[in-house]
């Protein structure tokens, strides 16, 4: 949560850094100004001491009818102001602290509640199936990445939100490590990893939780590890050969932070955004230069958010609700049973896998 007398502060860092960022003209940058400081000087009339993840969208619906019917500005001037409120909002270390996802336009106009059926098949339709998954990260691993590679398998096979990934540490992932800081592989290739998400990188949660990844995306991590601290160098036949780098050898030995960025340090948010958002891209180009029919617009419809929701609803064809829900860190089933798509066929394959639990 933030201090709504702290929110001033924050909005100075973040126009400074969008200048820096945008190089914006003095006079956009003074209409922003304006746009959020009235929305934080209404927070204040209002007795509002805190914006925090539950009174965040209210307030924002509350200002947005104060605007309409107090101020009696129009709609499309009073559109204007939420999208600069919501692009400060959602900024990074706003969102952080607030610890909220981002906040859309549709999320603080008033419409009616979704039914639970039309939730299912809007999520069906933005999620991927296993054959797309496998598309997608196969476009990936034509690239040569290690780290956006394992990063992408990671999402698809845990269902864990972005902020957990980012955060995620060496030790979370519930495999001995070795000497050299890779991980131990089971002996078992059919094996589920466990990974522990710590309460405090989790969304409103007071406890750990725990997710899974397959044995093969444990590889790809390792894959990943040997990449981070190796070089392509020429040898006397000139032919390029990975050499391992002494020094980044040894501060793997001792790294905390799972996923990296360029620099050795923890990625950042934005950092895997724009990774999934470049192979999604890529993977149209795939689809277009082999014409190959598919019903999935990757441009449009790939995102980190999406393949929390295509892991979501693999899980789902298999677990229960109330597993399902463990695993994606839902507080309510009612937002697990949107993932929940009932197939008749998959159920007389299970019914009859399980004949013999039937016989009287």
């Amino acid at each position: 949560m933030i201090e709504v007398d702290e929110l001033t502060d924050y909005l100075d860092e973040y126009l400074e850094e969008k200048q820096e960022v945008k190089n914006l003209t003095q006079e956009t940058i003074k209409k922003q100004t304006f746009n959020i400081s009235k929305f934080i000087e209404f927070l204040e009339n209002e007795g509002i001491d805190e914006l925090n993840s539950s009174n965040v969208k209210k307030q924002l619906r509350q200002y947005r009818r104060h605007c309409l019917k107090q101020r009696g500005n129009k709609r499309t001037t009073v559109k204007t102001y939420m999208m600069n409120i919501l692009e400060f909002i959602n900024s990074e270390d706003v969102q952080e602290e607030i610890q909220h996802d981002p906040i859309k336009m549709k999320d603080i106009i008033e419409v009616k509640a979704e039914d639970p059926e039309t939730a299912k098949k809007r999520i069906e339709k933005i999620s991927l199936t296993r054959e797309q998954s496998s598309f997608f990260l196969d476009t990936i691993e034509q690239s040569g990445n290690k780290r956006d590679y394992a990063i992408c398998r990671t999402f698809i096979d845990s269902g864990m939100r972005l902020k957990e990934l980012v955060l995620l540490n060496k030790e979370d992932i519930q495999v001995p490590l070795d000497e050299k800081g890779f991980y131990t592989l089971p002996k078992d290739s059919n094996e589920f990893i466990d990974i522990n998400l710590r309460a405090e990188t989790t969304k409103g949660e007071l406890k750990d939780r725990t997710t899974f990844i397959t044995y093969d995306t444990l590889v790809s991590i390792n894959d990943m590890i040997y990449d981070r601290i190796t070089k392509l160098r020429k040898n006397t036949n000139n032919v390029y050969r990975p050499v391992i780098q002494r020094n980044k050898a040894a501060e793997e030995v001792t790294r905390e932070e799972l996923f990296t960025n360029i620099k050795g340090k923890r990625i950042g948010k934005r950092g895997v955004q724009d990774i999934v958002k470049k192979y999604a891209n890529l993977t149209n180009d795939r689809i277009e230069a082999n014409n190959i029919d598919c019903p999935v617009d990757y441009s449009k419809n790939v995102s980190v958010h999406i393949l929390r929701h295509t892991a979501l609803s693999h899980y789902a064809e298999i677990l229960t609700v109330a597993e399902v829900q463990t695993i994606a860190g839902h507080s309510n089933s009612q937002t697990t049973d949107k993932y929940i798509h009932v197939d008749r066929e998959q159920m007389k394959q299970k019914l009859k896998a399980n004949n013999n639990k039937f016989i009287i």
